[in-house]
């Protein structure tokens, strides 16, 4: 065989090696979606229970509708809110709006919320004079009661094939879900 074609065909495989390695490499990454419905479902296990607040009221949420947005990597939910009056006894009820922020917490394998923010609270009944010092209150209480929240657990199946082993890369948010690469450990 002349040298040059030795030279052509042993640069031929070299290349052929290289992209098969490289194919490889990118069959090991594993992709984890969480849709926008499997998070809504996920926030309405998490408040199942009413929240007390300064053990006076009782605050119920239910019926979360979520939006994830990607340019922001936050989450957004309205909820409806229902809250026990202690001084009347009467029941009020209203609507809820928070925001927070996406991380990955290594330690829990689970995408949290963080950066969490009420953005709006509005309970039917109550006079707006009021509105405003009920908004500042649920800001301040509700940041800290919402904060490190964990919207979504990484399954162990999710992490394992076989004896392989992977962890989280990176997550975003793509559409309307959430994408989470897993590379081998």
């Amino acid at each position: 065989m002349p040298r040059i074609a030795r030279l052509v065909h042993s640069t031929s495989i070299v290349a052929l090696s290289m992209l098969a390695l490289a194919s490889c490499s990118a069959l090991q990454q594993r992709t984890v979606t969480v849709s926008e419905s499997e998070l809504q479902k996920r926030i309405s296990e998490q408040f199942v229970l009413p929240i007390s607040v300064l053990q006076i009221f009782n605050i119920s949420l239910t019926n979360p509708v979520i939006k994830l947005d990607g340019g922001k990597e936050r989450l957004y939910a309205q909820m409806d809110t229902g809250m026990d009056n202690p001084i009347t006894g009467q029941k009020l009820a209203g609507k809820l709006n928070v925001s927070g922020k996406l991380r990955f917490d290594a330690a829990y394998n689970a995408i949290m919320l963080s950066d969490a923010r009420v953005e709006d609270i509005h309970i039917d009944g109550i006079d707006s004079r009021y509105n405003n010092v009920l908004n500042a209150l649920a800001s301040k209480i509700g940041a800290e009661m919402l904060n490190n929240t964990p919207l979504y657990t990484l399954k162990a199946e999710d992490l394992q094939s076989g004896s392989r082993q992977y962890i989280p890369k990176e997550f975003k948010v793509v559409g309307n879900s959430l994408q989470v690469t897993l590379v081998p450990k």
